[in-house]
């Protein structure tokens, strides 16, 4: 992978750049954008695609379906997704963003990066720290995408769990309840090979400000909390998936016993009948 310069570019005091994050798919395949978009690649890998307009200006693209723009015109952001939303599956839906600020203030002895629910305030700007903070926005983006797609399938099991109160009996079509259950397998496993994306990138192993950039950061927009709340999501639905699952089970066990207890009351039927006939 091609390595930009980390080195500080001088700004003006106060001086501020605006993110915006989306997340547009849930999966992008990066080798089929490299050749779409307006400038080269100036870094890639299976997980990330970088490209370089200008000083200071930015697009990362990540795998997991997330596209973050570090201070970029709104025609060019516009023109990039044009290129990216024809690479996008026709399942995808409920796309989400994010809007975030890195101001830069002038470095004194004293001065650290800080972290606010809404921007960063850094001491001096470089593509390390540009990373950073787009990569962390990405992530964050992608779990309220997720959140949503979980809060949906909850009310589904919710509607079932009501149902079965109401009716005491499950009465969904077996294609209805196929379905469903191949959503949420199909979602546990999008989340679970997608979001690996809270570890901490090669740039802070070696630098104790980026990682306590990274760190703080993560923390402010709360990775690894939302990340456990989905899992804990997830094994609401799963075990109730494992309870309708039995239900129909047992349902369609029942049927086939009243069938084969028909079935036999019928031959008995029949041959009193044929005995009466003799």
């Amino acid at each position: 992978m091609n390595q930009t310069t980390a080195s500080s570019t001088p700004v003006s005091p106060g001086q501020t750049y605006r993110i915006k994050a989306l997340h547009v798919a849930e999966k992008l395949k990066l080798i089929n954008l490299k050749d779409r978009l307006s400038m080269p690649v100036t870094e890639f890998s299976n997980y990330e695609l970088v490209v370089r307009y200008a000083e200071d200006s930015y697009l990362f693209v990540y795998n997991y379906g997330s596209v973050v723009f570090f201070n970029v015109p709104d025609a060019v952001q516009e023109r990039e997704l044009s290129a990216i939303h024809d690479l996008r599956a026709g399942t995808d839906f409920n796309h989400t963003t994010e809007a975030f600020l890195v101001e830069v203030q002038p470095a004194s002895v004293d001065s650290v990066n800080k972290v606010y629910f809404d921007r960063v305030v850094l001491t001096s700007l470089s593509f390390a720290r540009i990373k950073i903070v787009c990569m962390l926005i990405g992530e964050s983006t992608a779990l309220e995408y997720y959140e949503i797609l979980i809060e949906n399938l909850l009310e589904k099991t919710n509607t079932f769990s009501k149902k079965l109160e109401k009716q005491g009996r499950f009465l969904e079509s077996s294609e209805d309840l196929i379905k469903f259950i191949g959503l949420c397998l199909n979602t546990k496993q999008e989340i679970i090979s997608n979001l690996y994306i809270v570890d901490s990138p090669e740039e802070t192993w070696e630098s104790v400000e980026l990682d306590k950039l990274f760190s703080e950061l993560k923390a402010m927009v709360e990775i690894d909390t939302r990340y456990r709340a989905l899992e804990y999501k997830i094994k609401i639905i799963q075990e109730s998936i494992e309870i309708i699952v039995d239900l129909a089970k047992t349902k369609r066990e029942t049927m086939l016993e009243l069938i084969i207890i028909l079935l036999i009351a019928f031959e008995v039927v029949l041959s009193i009948i044929k005995f009466n006939s003799h």
